[in-house]
């Protein structure tokens, strides 16, 4: 490893992930068997992030069907914000690459609201924005960071069941748990009293 630092086990930096890059990283260095310089995990940060917005954000995958699902949603006219617990810029990157940043209205990231999920100031300033009461939407995520700041929020959670959670009971409560994004969108469209055939007009 870099700078002669240990691996360190995915499980024990999945939490921390939920809390953005940076706060996994410094995970990351807490965890090595000897304490690390100040200095050296600053840089040895700046250098990772560096690192991962150029050559590891562009590549990565969506979910199957995610594309379909988000333009299924807005050919419904449904709006459609994000609450991350990312950087904007790193965010930005993700969309940009995904092809799917024209999908959304609203974009909330971890240094737009007080305070960062679970709490619900993200969530309920991508509400705002939108111009959504709580009771007319649906947050989906996939960790128990998610599921709090939905219930926080007084949001109906939708859970995918791909993501972070470790077990079940982190993505409590939900009115929908989903493997594959066709779910997701069946559910929603089912939910609003969508047709089939007004589903493929």
């Amino acid at each position: 490893m870099q700078a002669g630092m240990a691996k360190v086990l995915t499980p024990l930096l999945r939490p921390a992930l939920n809390e953005g890059l940076r706060p996994m990283f410094r995970k990351a260095i807490a965890l090595q068997a000897s304490p690390v310089n100040a200095d050296t995990a600053h840089e040895l940060e700046n250098a990772y992030m560096a690192h991962y917005m150029r050559h590891l954000l562009p590549t990565a995958p969506l979910f199957a069907g995610v594309s379909a699902a988000l333009a299924a949603l807005r050919l419904h006219g449904l709006k459609l914000g994000i609450c991350t617990n990312r950087d904007r810029a790193s965010t930005d990157v993700l969309l940009s690459s995904a092809s799917i940043a024209h999908f959304f209205d609203i974009i909330v990231g971890i240094d737009d609201a007080p305070k960062p999920k679970p709490a619900a100031d993200p969530l309920l300033r991508v509400l705002q924005q939108m111009g959504v009461s709580p009771v007319n939407a649906l947050f989906v995520g996939d960790s128990y960071m998610d599921a709090r700041c939905a219930q926080l929020s007084q949001v109906r959670f939708a859970a995918h069941l791909g993501g972070y959670a470790g077990h079940l009971r982190d993505l409590l409560p939900n009115v929908l748990t989903f493997d594959g994004y066709d779910q997701l969108v069946s559910w929603v469209l089912d939910s609003l009293n969508i047709t089939e055939e007004a589903r493929y007009a």
